[in-house]
């Protein structure tokens, strides 16, 4: 026990020793020529250190690619002397072909020694030669800016169990980049050998023309050697790495003769489509027709794709929804798409007119200048309905039409009155008679009179009601009402109905009609507000305009006051006014 002891003792001394003095510093390379694409590994050895040292690897980046460092640590005594040293293995991947140098770095106050290798250019050897293989394929090698250009990464592998895989990342100056979906993993047979495939796809729109750089893609990842560590039962790993060159890619400007003032959409296809939800047979004043249009792009996101130009009808008011940005991928192709909403509340009646639109693009598959297109739209606004009155259809307006709708030609035989066959009318005119003679002679023998049946009245709507005192108060009355049911729809119909009694005026139908009757800008915002949540493109509801429904309210009502009171001087003038002397 003394001995051992003494033993221990001696190391650490030796240890603290070794410490104390120059801590020399060594380094070696594995090999000083290699092809392209491949690694070399640089050992560093600190003596008298057991711990991690500082070092500066900053000099390495300029020439070199960092993979994976790892360190180990010994100590061993021999004969009574104690060695303790550290090693770190850097695994280095060349930048680029040519002799490249493997600068010196300090370590522990240590200057290591610098070492020059010859990195030659990789040769052509086929997928079947390696275990690992790493290729790059782009759509195109000459497009126009901004244009789509595919790029695929392919990693092609016979070894099992790669950990931790790791891909040069893509940084491109001026290059919009998008991944195409999550990377696919799948297997190929290539030459009676079954390899694993990974891949992934990226789609690039570059910003500016001239020449871009793709840049050299470098995979490494780990794979077990079959060896462990037999105290943590751990398998060895070792890192493996795979290399793709890069690519030039020529962007041209876009065509001269490409439209001034248009939008730069390069793309293999660009449609447009309206779809209405109404057939236009019956649209009236005051009804919310909704228009969609959408714009699809083979090639281009839909983030790329320029809004609708803001059509003005002054008959119409328009209220545009927030549009909607998608993006799919149709076969590694990206397809964007830009959809419009709006609603269209005429205002009155006549035929009304919808602005088509043409939207210039560029064919990149034929190269030629195309043009995507939606029709002018017309359509013929009716009155607003009463009660009582068929439902009839107004019927559209043809979009060639450029001034009014074409009545049919009276002398057409179309256009004639139909010709109910005789025998028809007259097996009509029998059954008709039957059936009173069995009723007649029904009510007869009850001794019950024969009394015409009388249709309850059905409550009127808003439109046939008399313009009068009385019902304008009721109609104030059920606007404050209908202000605090929270359904919006029935307090616009309410708004309506107050304005028509109030201002003793039966055309009037809108609630743009009634703001600009107030002349009260207040109303006027609130009214505008109320409409753009039922038709256009605000998120609010009953419940979030409450404050501003109870301001319209009150205005509403400080208008009657005023009004009243002016009624009730008018009517106190009236009763001391001296009447005529004599009588016309």
């Amino acid at each position: 026990m003394v001995k051992l002891l003494a033993y221990l003792l001696a190391a650490t001394l030796s240890l603290l020793a070794t410490q104390s003095i120059a801590q020399p510093v060594s380094a070696t390379i594995d090999r000083t020529e290699l092809v392209r694409g491949e690694t070399i590994l640089l050992s560093i050895r600190v003596d008298g250190q057991q711990g991690n040292v500082p070092m500066d690897l900053s000099p390495l980046q300029e020439n070199f690619e960092l993979v994976s460092t790892r360190t180990s640590s010994q100590i061993r005594a021999i004969n009574n002397r104690t060695e303790a040293w550290i090693t770190y293995n850097l695994t280095l991947f060349p930048r680029s072909e040519g002799e490249l140098e493997v600068p010196s770095l300090e370590i522990a106050g240590e200057t290591t020694q610098a070492f020059t290798i010859n990195v030659l250019p990789k040769t052509d050897t086929s997928i079947t030669d390696q275990d690992i293989y790493l290729e790059t394929v782009v759509s195109k090698e000459s497009i126009y800016v901004q244009e789509q250009l595919l790029f695929t990464i392919r990693l092609y592998y016979t070894k099992r169990g790669i950990r931790n895989p790791i891909f040069t990342d893509l940084d491109i100056p001026d290059t919009v980049i998008q991944q195409i979906g999550t990377p696919n993993q799948y297997e190929k047979l290539i030459d009676g050998n079954r390899y694993g495939v990974y891949e992934k796809n990226y789609a690039l729109f570059p910003q500016r023309s001239g020449s871009i750089e793709l840049p050299s893609i470098m995979f490494r990842g780990e794979v077990t050697d079959g060896s462990s560590n037999y105290v943590f039962r751990n398998q060895n790993t070792r890192t493996i790495t795979a290399f793709a060159e890069g690519y030039n890619i020529e962007v041209k400007e876009k065509p001269a003769d490409y439209p001034e003032n248009a939008i730069w959409l390069p793309a293999s296809e660009i449609t447009i489509e309206q779809d209405w939800d109404n057939d236009f047979t019956n649209v009236r004043v005051g009804d919310a027709v909704n228009r969609l249009v959408k714009v699809e792009a083979l090639g281009l996101d839909g983030a790329a794709l320029p809004p609708l130009p803001e059509n003005q009808v002054d008959t119409i008011n328009i209220y545009p929804q927030t549009p909607d940005i998608e993006r799919t991928y149709i076969d590694g192709n990206i397809l964007g798409a830009r959809i419009e909403r709006s609603s269209l509340v005429p205002t009155e009646t006549g035929t009304m007119r919808i602005p088509g639109y043409t939207l210039p693009w560029f064919d990149i598959d034929t190269e030629e200048i195309k043009y995507a297109e939606v029709a002018d739209t017309a359509f013929r606004v009716g009155p607003v309905r009463t009660t009582g009155e068929p439902d009839t259809t107004i019927g559209s307006a043809d979009a060639s039409d450029t001034t009014t709708l074409q009545e049919a030609d009276d002398n057409s035989p179309l256009s004639g009155p139909v010709q109910t066959p005789l025998w028809v009318i007259a097996l009509v005119a029998a059954v008709g008679a039957a059936l009173l003679a069995l009723y007649y002679r029904f009510t007869s023998r009850s001794g019950a009179p024969i009394e015409q049946a009388v249709k309850p009245k059905s409550a009127s709507p808003m439109y046939d009601k008399e313009i009068t005192q009385s019902e304008e108060r009721s109609a104030y009355d059920a606007l404050v009402k209908a202000s605090k049911a929270d359904h919006l729809p029935a307090l616009r119909l309410a708004i309506i109905a107050w304005g028509r009694q109030y201002f003793a005026d039966k055309n009037l139908h809108t609630l743009d009609e009634l703001a600009s009757r107030t002349g009260d800008q207040t109303i006027k915002d609130i009214c505008l507000n109320i409409q753009q949540a039922l038709y256009g493109q605000s998120q609010d509801d009953a419940k979030s305009l409450r404050p501003q429904i109870e301001s319209l309210i009150a205005r509403i009502t400080q208008l009657r006051e005023s009004h009243n009171k002016d009624l009730a001087r008018q009517r106190k003038e009236q009763d001391y006014t001296i009447p005529p002397l004599y009588k016309a």
